[in-house]
């Protein structure tokens, strides 16, 4: 069994690599350490298990392996939905380079198993930089080929044609058009290797700072109109042209310059679309109620992280003490579930046959089944007869969201 939120150094190798046994343990730090770890292969494992985990689809190439090493000594914080890994990574951090130096590594990253975000990536290219912070695009249903979020899932030839467009995006950009992006990053090279993190100067990692490096590095708004074409340079403002050297000012008086125009304020971005979410209290605690045009895996990456701002907009009509104590206290949730293939259970999609022979009867009909869900973690799915699937972060109230979902 993987204990949730271990610290997870994951390597992705370069295509047919010849990986050394003995080299491999001495980059891990010896015999004694590897014996601490355990080496996950997910080539080894269903398909489905890896894209629960942590996809690689379609980042990774034909030949390309896999290996995470994973620390699960100890879990890195007390409650794994709390932001804030106030453990110093820095060792790790510097493990990672060292592997990343003597291995024929592709890719390198550092996580928390079970959480969404990269406190630490190493490559060998900004391109693969930018690939693997692109993958949350890729693989959104919600998401068009454009960067644009849907009301609705895409249909599957939209889809298709998005996943057939990634590799496209990624020559867009050159890898100084993509570094050249990334403010309030930590930014290195080393050798060949270019190091990206988001750790504190003590080695702590704000879960909340990840996803400012994957949008960064992602750089969706530089998507070009026709897949693949060069992405249009940046356009600096233009500084006022040099004073004519004919004439020359008048002894006593200022030589006159043209000022620059000031810019214009950027248009404030635009409302997410759907209908306010609601809220309601159950058992003492906020519950945030969403409609389906509200809830996706972005919106359940933010609930897992606790970040209130990216969940709750200003259209939400929202009394000042229920924000409050939402950012005080946190809050529960209810959504509802379009397909039950969106939810896992022991590491596959969740099927049909799955949900029947392993639902619990409930009262009024209902049937519950303890899921995980994508970003966030365990959840409770309910089967609610005349009203639809939900799943609901409160896994012990089962009779209570029931009546919230079907008034």
């Amino acid at each position: 069994m993987l204990a949730l939120d271990s610290l997870v150094t994951d390597l992705i190798f370069q295509q047919s690599a010849q990986i050394d046994q003995q080299t491999l343990i001495d980059a891990l730090g010896g015999l004694d350490v590897a014996r601490q770890r355990k080496l996950l292969d997910p080539d080894m494992l269903d398909p489905r298990m890896e894209m629960e985990l942590s996809p690689s689809m379609p980042f990774r190439r034909r030949g390309e392996r896999r290996l995470l090493i994973i620390d699960d000594s100890q879990p890195l914080r007390e409650d794994p939905q709390e932001p804030l890994v106030a453990v110093d990574l820095r060792p790790a951090r510097d493990a990672l380079i060292a592997m990343c130096e003597a291995l024929p590594v592709r890719l390198g990253r550092l996580f928390a198993l079970g959480a969404w975000g990269d406190a630490v990536l190493v490559a060998r290219e900004a391109r693969d930089l930018r690939a693997i912070c692109l993958l949350a695009w890729a693989l959104d249903p919600t998401v068009d080929i454009d960067g644009k979020r849907r009301a609705s899932q895409l249909s599957k030839q939209e889809f298709e044609a998005k996943i057939m467009a990634y590799e496209k995006r990624l020559d867009e950009l050159d890898d100084q058009a993509i570094l050249a992006a990334t403010v309030g990053l930590n930014v290195e090279r080393r050798g060949e290797l270019i190091v990206v993190d988001v750790l504190a100067a003590d080695g702590t990692w704000d879960q909340r700072r990840s996803l400012a490096m994957e949008q960064q590095l992602a750089a969706m708004e530089r998507f070009s109109l026709i897949p693949g074409a060069p992405a249009s340079p940046r356009v600096e403002a233009a500084r006022p042209a040099a004073a004519s050297s004919g004439a020359a000012p008048a002894r006593g008086r200022a030589e006159a310059t043209t000022p620059e125009a000031p810019k214009p304020e950027a248009p404030p971005p635009p409302e997410p679309v759907g209908p306010p979410l609601t809220t309601a209290e159950i058992a003492g605690a906020v519950v945030i109620v969403f409609p389906a045009e509200r809830f996706d895996l972005d919106v359940a990456a933010a609930l897992g992280k606790r970040d209130w701002d990216q969940v709750i907009r200003a259209g939400d009509a929202f009394p000042g003490a229920i924000r409050d104590r939402i950012q005080r206290d946190g809050a529960g949730w209810v959504a509802p579930l379009e397909f039950l293939s969106e939810v896992f259970v022991d590491g596959k999609p969740l099927s049909r046959p799955t949900f029947e022979a392993g639902a619990r009867a409930a009262s009024g009909g209902v049937r519950e089944l303890e899921v995980h869900f994508p970003r966030f973690g365990p959840v409770m799915l309910l089967d609610v007869p005349g009203k639809g699937r939900f799943v609901s972060s409160l896994r012990d109230h089962t009779e209570a969201v029931v009546a919230l979902v079907a008034r």
